[in-house]
């Protein structure tokens, strides 16, 4: 009877402390050290965008994933353009997951770069390369989470599925290429990771905030387009397309959108004053109260990372007119970019820009597809995985939600039914976070392999038995 009883004990401490279907004795060094050595060849593989050849690191993924036995389909999309489609079958009990990536960068100017930016350098610990934070990084990390639930032998409740596309950069094709094409092969999934988030490490090496993006502004172009009479500079008229445009201008600059606290926007401030403010935090977590408070507003207005999340903004970004400075043009345009809440309706606000333009001779017409804003909740399974796996790893650290003021494709995989996440697993430093798209992308090596537990956590918390 005592070595039943001893038996048991040590079964119910394996099940307690090693992920759902995981083996006590793995690994993990070795893991590390090959998603370090593959992250380095997939820097190698030029997809900057334009042109993109993504179909190169589509191949890349598709043989990774047949040696170990992982079936992997590509998807032609455009010439030397291709989709990356690994599964892992569960037992159907769940809906499945899907670790989403883009395999295309922007483009890099190598002269402006300390190491060649397509040649995976290491460096003062740090591992170099175009993609390193956006988002080659991640994706390989999702590819190892896939090879790591294969070789233990992961018991699944849900499908996990690998997506990697193109043209996240530029354009969209590669995501609605899926959905247009494919949809059968990701529209019942009931979890989506993609790239977001911000984990920064600030002094004393701690990171305060683990930020997950579960919503993001939908971007709204608009166009602006005064016609008139062509002339000489030297007569000027009040009419001319140019001044119409530049008054109709000055009324939409000056314009304040109206303020509009959402539940989103009120619990991430919420979460700000836990940790930045707690004194403040009866205040902050009143937002629509305190926002009356003439100071506690301008205060709150005139914080660049706050202030975005409170309303829709305009920003004035294109200018044309004439080519000559001594011919009035019979055409001047305008181009504003707007970017607008979750629950916004587009019509309702370019209704909106109309009135405050308040010149019907002047065109104002969309010029982006338009997006309807949308966000996922932070009530669900895989949400408390997010707060149990960053509660195990970074025990000081608080989870919060957050609202992006760009854009990222999970919100056409929301219009899906899919409750989609921009989840970063691993933490950076300001000065590596502010590398994307810059010069000397890279990331911090021992902080990219520690990432690959946390994500490798999350998903076996959610897809395992």
């Amino acid at each position: 009877m005592r070595k039943v009883v001893v038996c048991f004990i040590v079964l119910l401490a394996a099940t307690l402390f090693f992920p759902a279907g995981a083996r006590a004795q793995t690994d993990w060094t070795k893991y590390e050290a090959q998603a370090t050595e593959l992250l380095r060849q997939y820097f190698r593989i030029d997809t900057s965008n334009p042109p993109g050849n993504e179909r190169r690191a589509a191949e890349f993924f598709c043989a990774l994933f047949a040696k170990e036995g992982i079936e992997c389909q590509i998807f032609d999309i455009a010439p030397g353009r291709a989709n990356a489609y690994a599964r892992l079958k569960g037992d159907g009990s769940k809906r499945p997951m899907i670790l989403l990536n883009h395999t295309d960068v922007v483009n890099a100017d190598p002269k402006l770069w300390s190491v060649p930016p397509f040649s995976g350098e290491l460096r003062n610990g740090a591992l170099y390369g175009r993609g390193a934070q956006d988002m080659k990084s991640e994706g390989m990390l999702q590819a190892m989470v896939m090879i790591a639930l294969k070789r233990e032998r992961v018991k699944l409740s849900r499908d996990v599925i690998f997506l990697a596309v193109a043209d996240e950069e530029v354009g969209t094709i590669g995501t609605e290429w899926m959905v247009q094409n494919k949809r059968e092969l990701v529209a019942g999934a009931e979890f989506l990771i993609n790239e977001g988030g911000e984990n920064l490490i600030e002094e004393g090496g701690a990171a305060p905030f683990w930020g997950v993006d579960v919503a993001e502004k939908a971007p709204y172009w608009l166009r602006l387009t005064a016609r008139g009479k062509a002339g000489h500079g030297s007569v000027p008229h009040a009419d001319a397309a140019p001044h119409r445009l530049a008054r109709a201008l000055q009324r939409v600059v000056d314009y304040e959108t109206p303020v509009r606290v959402t539940p989103l926007t009120q619990q991430i401030f919420c979460d700000i004053a836990r940790v930045r403010f707690p004194s403040e935090k009866e205040k902050f977590c009143n937002l629509e109260t305190s926002l009356r408070d003439a100071a506690f507003r301008k205060r709150v207005s005139e914080n660049a990372d706050w202030a975005f999340m409170l309303r829709n903004t305009i920003s004035l970004t294109v200018l044309r007119g004439g080519p000559q400075t001594n011919v009035i043009p019979a055409e001047a345009v305008a181009e504003l970019d707007a970017r607008l809440l979750p629950g916004e309706e587009p019509q309702k606000f370019l209704e909106e820009i109309k009135r405050v333009v308040a010149d019907d001779s002047i065109a104002i017409e969309p010029i982006s597809k338009i997006r309807t804003p949308n966000e996922s909740p932070t009530d669900n399974e895989m949400w408390r995985a997010f707060e149990a796996v960053v509660g195990k790893h970074f025990p000081k650290t608080v989870v919060s939600p957050r609202l992006t003021s760009g854009y990222t494709e999970s919100q056409i995989y929301r219009q899906l039914g899919i409750a989609s996440y921009g989840f970063c697993p691993f933490v950076s430093t300001r000065e590596e976070a502010d590398t994307p798209h810059g010069t000397d992308e890279r990331i911090l090596l021992k902080e990219y392999q520690a990432g690959l537990r946390v994500l490798y956590d999350v998903v076996t918390r959610v897809a395992g038995k």
